[in-house]
């Protein structure tokens, strides 16, 4: 009689368990099913590249940046400091910079986990199809972000980066994004809070962000961008490593 007392318990346990995890796929799949109809539903799946310009506030300085990005291929950012241009590049699975801020004026090979935290970054079209992507996500509760009410999904990639997505409940735009990765050998922590959600051909952006990351405690970047062009014609050789 206890040995079925027991049986039974457990079979109760993984009924619940079974069941409370498919209501909360169902529910996450819901959600991101809003979130991607939020920022431009299926006009996300025809988005192959973007060149986006912003500037930086940090430490007093305005540094002006231009990313160009294509989808699941290349990505390179410019930015200038004091007169000086820092470049950084992914093509495929290699990555290279140019960093006279270092004193090197030629361009060096990134490090594989440097190549792999900048190849997450070309993929534009985030929660869409994430499935197909690998990403797994999770629901992890609800919270209240500066008023906002907000869901947090997580997502983790293939090569294991973490991304706490906070998309709201009102407008199911992702207002903070969490993420984890390894720059050096380091676990990184980043925290970028986005506002001014604004349409590009069909698509929304947000147009500024405030970001700290645990590389440079107390320091806070805002960015805020000034042009952004949808699906550019961009020629593949600028993520190319120059000889």
């Amino acid at each position: 009689m206890q040995h079925s007392k027991s049986l039974f318990k457990l079979l109760a346990f993984l009924i619940i368990a079974v069941f409370t995890h498919a209501v909360s796929a169902q529910t996450v799949d819901e959600i991101i099913a809003k979130h991607v109809k939020a920022m431009g539903g299926d006009k996300l799946g025809k988005l192959q590249s973007m060149k986006i310009s912003a500037e930086m506030d940090i430490m007093n300085m305005k540094v002006p940046i231009t990313t160009i990005i294509v989808q699941n291929k290349g990505f390179r950012s410019e930015s200038t400091v004091q007169g000086m241009t820092v470049v950084q590049a992914v093509n495929g699975n290699t990555g290279w910079a140019i960093n006279p801020m270092a004193g090197n004026n030629k361009p060096t090979a990134l490090p594989e986990d440097a190549v792999k935290s900048l190849s997450n970054e070309t993929d534009l079209t985030g929660l869409y199809n994430y499935k197909e992507k690998g990403y797994k996500v999770t629901l992890d509760g609800e919270e209240d972000l500066a008023g906002a009410k907000v869901y947090k999904v997580t997502m983790t990639l293939p090569g294991g980066v973490r991304r706490v997505n906070y998309i709201s409940k009102d407008t199911f735009y992702i207002l903070k994004i969490v993420a984890q990765t390894q720059v050096n050998g380091q676990d990184v922590m980043s925290e970028n809070v986005q506002s001014d959600f604004r349409a590009v051909d069909g698509i929304y952006y947000p147009f500024a962000s405030e970001v700290t990351t645990s590389a440079m405690p107390g320091t806070k970047m805002g960015l805020k961008i000034t042009s952004l062009e949808v699906n550019p014609i961009v020629d593949p050789k600028i993520f190319e490593m120059p000889q």
